[in-house]
């Protein structure tokens, strides 16, 4: 197999055979494991974090790479369906902003020179 061939063989699926759930890995020890180097690894890497198959965090500087579970998934739902849900009823809101238009409706001072101002004599 020629050099062309074999990095027309690595795919998102060859990244994915490679890595064992539960592990953390580099870009550099998953290009180990499929025989390529470090861009190409992260190119593959990259569309795996895209499609949702392999998390991607933090260990200090680096990037590290894990398999998606099943419980990393339910547990994703979980919190987004609860960031979802309505905290509470918003009571008073409109009454507030009505006192408020009331005040400051009240302070305002009629503008000089507009048609409806009682500043001005009339004819």
């Amino acid at each position: 197999m020629t050099k062309a061939e074999q990095k027309l063989a690595i795919t998102p699926a060859t990244v994915l055979a490679c890595m064992t759930p539960g592990t953390l890995y580099t870009s550099v020890q998953i290009a180990r494991l499929i025989g390529t180097g470090p861009p190409e690894a992260q190119r593959m890497l990259s569309a795996c974090v895209a499609t949702g198959t392999v998390k991607e965090s933090r260990d200090g500087r680096r990037a590290v790479y894990r398999l998606r579970t099943e419980e990393d998934i339910q547990g994703e739902r979980e919190r987004a369906e609860r960031n979802m849900l309505p905290k509470g009823v918003l009571r008073g809101y409109d009454a507030v902003n009505r006192r408020f238009q009331d005040l400051c409706m009240a302070s305002r001072r009629p503008v000089s020179g507009s048609p409806n101002s009682d500043d001005e004599p009339h004819d």
